[in-house]
């Protein structure tokens, strides 16, 4: 996965497959040329752009986006 700064990352197909793959239960919500994948909690998980044709004709692939795994939470350090 591409790390930066935002709350989802672009990233290619197979990896979008493959964490589609870990996460059962997905809803699957569809609207225009957009398609947004929700977790179990309800959560946005995933977003598809479909591919397009802009008005001056060139053409834009499939764009797939993951939200950002947060890193597990560590436990604070204790110092004697």
């Amino acid at each position: 996965m591409k790390s930066d700064s935002s709350f989802f990352v672009r990233v290619d197909y197979s990896e979008f497959k493959s964490r589609l793959n870990r996460s059962p239960g997905c809803d699957i919500r569809r609207k225009a040329y957009e398609t947004v994948i929700y977790d179990r909690q309800g959560d946005v998980l995933g977003i598809v752009h479909a591919a397009s044709i802009d008005e001056k004709g060139r053409v834009h692939p499939t764009e797939y986006y993951l939200r950002r795994i947060e890193p597990p939470q560590q436990s604070p350090r204790l110092v004697a």
